[in-house]
């Protein structure tokens, strides 16, 4: 018998975050383990075999998507094509100068406008995103932060009453993780935009508005996932999502909100990635960690505030460009890790988004992937069918104090917003970059089509994606600006501006404020200079 490649080489017996793995576990690693403490029973404290009591025998997981690039009408277009074929539910990504704050003809948006998300300026612009969805029948996320939350949110609260939709009844997410993308580089290059101080207070007025207005509406998603982008471990991804949300959650009690009412809506937005049993474990363990310190530490007594519910997407890091078929596998695997570790929705990554945006027909495969799982496999026929597995429980364990000890180390700091500030983040983040390159470099870690089992460039089968027509796109949107700057009542505008300046120097909640500001035809770049100006801040 001809020895393939896998039966000569070494392999490394140790999670991807370097927790080592035994060649086989009994009832002897899990010396102590009390399950009636450990595990309880889904839906009840500690949360650890899912947060709900019937989980998926009651109902399936969102199949949700990411949407977004070009105009709002051309994603309006593929939140309706994915709607028809099963999908319940979107991920919003938007542009690169909306996301900073910028309108489409801003010279700084130039190349960028519609390329890497959907781009909005306007309140019709958001108008036109739900066009044919009720905002109180179809989930949507906001991939954003403050204060682009801000304003987004602000859209959305008009957009529900231009549509006669009760607050009460608005359904959705937004993003409204003020640490996400600070998460990727230095601080200086993500604050120039906007200082850090008035992102926190939006971050905090957004979830107060949400609070008290739209109790069904998800006031915040802790970005866990683009932090596991970067490169970090599994630990490092569950230590520093939980760290971001802990903070935000102290200053909201500072602000004087209330713990039992704000965090029932707070949920969180984490990477599946390829290492199976590692990542279910990190989703049982955080979990855990989560109701233990939402209950003993951060004062809820609500036990539906010990509650950490979770939306997966699988890894984008994990995507290969080479034999990129193989990214349907990656993605099934990931995305069934999602399962098994009690995910609320699942975003599965198209196969071919390692070369550019997701074409209708991988959107569709990766549609079908998720049905697939969801309706075939009988993994949704029993709750946490992995529970009581001696290497499932010890690994849960493991991650669990992997997780704590890494979240009091940066509590040792100060909390997430200060080891930020004094650039720890960028320093954990830049070391789990060079570490993983190297482990490929090395062969240490396999990554097939790369550096195992490899094909000739030419053997490879061009890949067609969505076609980018970012000039296009811009220049359609700047005609659109101009008309609509040209029709507006000027007086109105200059009023709406001048209300946001006066609101923000009052120190008064400013969605309502950026409301009025959206219904006198401010746009997103105006609202945010507006906001600028308040705070002193320039930086062109």
């Amino acid at each position: 018998m001809t020895e393939s490649v896998r039966d000569t080489e070494q392999q490394i017996f140790e999670t991807n975050s370097g927790i080592p793995i035994d060649e086989l576990y009994d009832a002897g690693d899990l010396e102590g383990f009390d399950p009636a403490q450990a595990l309880g029973i889904p839906g009840e404290y500690p949360f650890t075999r899912g947060p709900y009591e019937g989980m998926y025998r009651r109902r399936i997981w969102t199949r949700r998507f990411q949407v977004g690039f070009g105009s709002p009408q051309e994603s309006n277009a593929r939140i309706r094509y994915l709607y028809e074929n099963g999908a319940n539910g979107f991920v919003i990504t938007i542009d690169l100068p909306t996301s900073y704050g910028f309108d489409s003809d801003d010279p700084i948006a130039e190349g960028e406008v519609g390329v890497t998300g959907v781009a909005i300026s306007t309140l019709e612009d958001m108008a036109a995103l739900y066009e044919g969805f009720g905002p109180d029948k179809v989930s949507y996320a906001l991939s954003i932060r403050p204060p682009v939350s801000s304003v987004t949110l602000a859209m959305l609260a008009c957009v529900a009453e231009d549509k006669g939709v009760p607050f009460k009844d608005v359904i959705g997410t937004q993003q409204n993780d003020p640490f996400y993308q600070m998460s990727g580089g230095p601080l200086q290059t993500i604050t120039q935009f906007f200082p850090l101080d008035g992102t926190l207070r939006l971050c905090i007025d957004n979830i107060e508005f949400i609070s008290e207005h739209m109790p069904r509406l998800n006031w915040m998603v802790t970005n866990g996932y683009n932090l596991r982008e970067t490169g970090v471990n599994a630990v490092e991804d569950g230590a520093f999502t939980l760290g971001h949300a802990f903070d935000i959650f102290r200053m909201a009690k500072a602000r004087g909100l209330d713990v039992n009412e704000f965090s029932k809506r707070a949920s969180f937005f984490l990477s599946a990635s390829i290492d199976f049993f590692e990542e279910i474990a990190k989703f049982r363990a955080m979990r855990r960690l989560y109701a233990r310190t939402m209950r003993d530490e951060l004062g809820a007594t609500d036990p539906a505030c010990w509650r950490l519910r979770f939306s997966v997407q699988t890894a984008g890091n994990t995507l290969t460009t080479q034999q990129p078929e193989v990214n349907i596998v990656r993605a099934g695997i990931e995305a069934m890790a999602g399962v098994f570790g009690g995910a609320q929705s699942i975003h599965l990554c198209s196969y071919d988004e390692g070369h550019g945006l997701p074409t209708e027909e991988s959107s569709r495969i990766a549609l079908r992937t998720q049905q697939v799982v969801a309706y075939e496999t009988g993994v949704t026929k029993t709750i946490d069918p992995l529970a009581g597995s001696y290497f499932v429980e010890h690994l849960t364990n493991q991650l669990e104090q992997a997780i704590q000890a890494k979240i009091r180390e940066i509590e040792k700091m100060g909390g997430m917003a200060r080891a930020i500030r004094d650039g720890w983040l960028e320093q954990q983040i830049n070391a789990a970059r060079y570490r993983n390159q190297r482990e490929l470099d090395s062969g240490r870690r396999a990554l097939v089509g790369v550096n195992r089992f490899t094909i000739p460039a030419s053997e490879e089968k061009p890949v067609h994606v969505h076609k980018i027509r970012a000039d296009e796109w811009g220049a359609r949107r700047g005609d659109y600006l101009r008309t609509f700057r040209l029709r507006r009542d000027q007086d109105k505008w200059n009023a709406g501006l001048a209300g946001i300046e006066a609101g923000w120097r009052s120190g008064a909640n400013m969605v309502p404020a950026i409301m009025n500001a959206l219904r006198c035809q401010a746009t997103m770049g105006e609202i945010h200079e507006a906001m600028r100006r308040a705070q002193g801040w320039t930086f062109r």
